[in-house]
């Protein structure tokens, strides 16, 4: 059973339970704060310490090529990741293994981008580096009064009693935590989304749109622009919805948005586009069933080597409410959004910081009104206006800027 349809007596006693076992950790977690830390020794993870990617994954490599001094160690809880990371000649440790919890004890700064990817308990006073995965349009951390119930009693209390109490539950209850802007403008989300004071957001931008600037190249790309001679290779990617945990995940590919499969054949042939859809990973399934469509390839994350990297070298990217928006825009590339479902979005999933129309680009509410933006080709690169208010600090430097602070 989901443990969002517990009954709530079940739920009481559940919570209850944990708040006795970390009622009985806390002596352990003040004692770790009496220890020195070894400030030249960093440690890396990323989502849920199943994959190795995003900002962690570029500022981990940054470090390793340009600053050697820096012990620098990732962890994880996948297997195969340690395997390649160790093959590739990076130190890599299991976050399962007991020299992981050395590790993160002697710590002086720790790289993630969400929680929950290892147990914090023993980092009392690292320096805790929240990079994040992207800035926010919709609400996140302690502003997500939408999503997972968050906003019940029962949360609520779970929430104040983790941040007087229990910090080592999340990187958002700890006292020496920092995190990144893109711009000035998302200053204030990020404050109140993670409980933090101005001096702890950094202006230096987003690791991982370093990689947009890298121009490597990724083989998919270079083997659909020989196969397509001139064509627009276009990059979807909608954002995750909560509808996945209710079993109502959103299907873009449906009837209900003026979807027709032949129609979308012919008019991906007609305009020489090639179009690569990368759901969330959450929704890998859906679109998989248009995979016999030449012009249309279902990618995931074994499609690329990284994936702002794959991302830097696409002509255009089609979007709705990802965060990925206020990163593209930096390379001066056209973005289509496709707000099939605002409203119902804004209701069930994540309500927004900010009006979506101040959210520039061509929009359609449909698949024919994209085929019309297409054709017309009433799209262009958002304003230098634009550009600056939501990627201010994103020019290839960010990893640079990063280590200087």
């Amino acid at each position: 059973m989901n443990k969002k349809n517990l009954p709530l007596y079940v739920k009481i006693v559940r919570y209850a339970a944990i708040c006795f076992l970390d009622t009985l950790f806390l002596p352990i977690y003040h004692l770790c704060g009496l220890f020195r830390r070894n400030r030249n020794l960093w440690i890396f993870s990323s989502w849920l310490g199943q994959k190795y990617n995003d900002s962690s994954r570029i500022f981990f490599e940054y470090m390793h090529k340009n600053h050697p001094e820096i012990r620098c160690v990732w962890l994880s809880k996948n297997r195969r990741i340690l395997k390649m990371l160790r093959e590739n000649g990076y130190e890599a440790v299991s976050v399962f293994s007991p020299y992981a919890m050395w590790l993160s004890f002697r710590a002086g700064m720790i790289f993630s981008t969400s929680s929950d990817e290892f147990f914090l308990g023993l980092a009392k006073d690292s320096v805790l580096m929240e990079l994040w995965h992207g800035m926010p349009l919709k609400k996140i951390g302690f502003d997500d009064n939408v999503s997972k119930g968050n906003g019940t009693f029962l949360h609520k209390f779970g929430l104040e009693m983790n941040k007087r109490f229990f910090r080592w539950k999340s990187f958002m209850y700890m006292k020496n935590c920092w995190t990144l802007t893109s711009s000035d403008f998302f200053v204030k989300f990020l404050q109140t989304a993670f409980d933090l004071p101005t001096e702890r957001i950094l202006p230096v931008g987003l690791p991982r749109t370093d990689a947009l600037f890298s121009c490597k190249k990724e083989s998919l790309v270079e083997k659909v622009r020989i196969e397509f001679p001139g064509c627009k290779i276009v990059l979807y990617m909608p954002t995750f919805r909560t509808g996945v945990w209710s079993g109502k995940p959103f299907n873009p590919f449906a009837a209900d948005y003026g979807f027709n499969a032949d129609e979308f054949s012919d008019f991906l042939e007609k305009e020489n586009i090639v179009l690569l859809y990368k759901p969330h990973f959450v929704d890998l399934e859906l679109g998989q069933n248009l995979s016999s469509e030449k012009r249309f390839i279902f990618i995931d994350d074994e499609s690329y080597s990284e994936l702002y990297n794959f991302a830097g070298q696409v002509d255009m990217l089609m979007t709705d409410y990802s965060s990925i928006y206020f990163d593209f825009i930096a390379t001066k590339k056209p973005v289509v959004l496709l707000p099939f479902d605002l409203d119902e979005y804004l209701k069930t999933s994540r309500a927004h910081y900010f009006e979506y129309s101040e959210i520039e680009g061509a929009k359609a509410k449909n698949w024919q009104e994209f085929y019309r933006i297409l054709e017309e080709k009433s799209y262009s690169p958002v304003s230098e206006e634009t550009r600056k208010k939501f990627a201010e600090y994103l020019d290839g430097k960010c990893c640079e800027r990063l280590w200087e602070k």
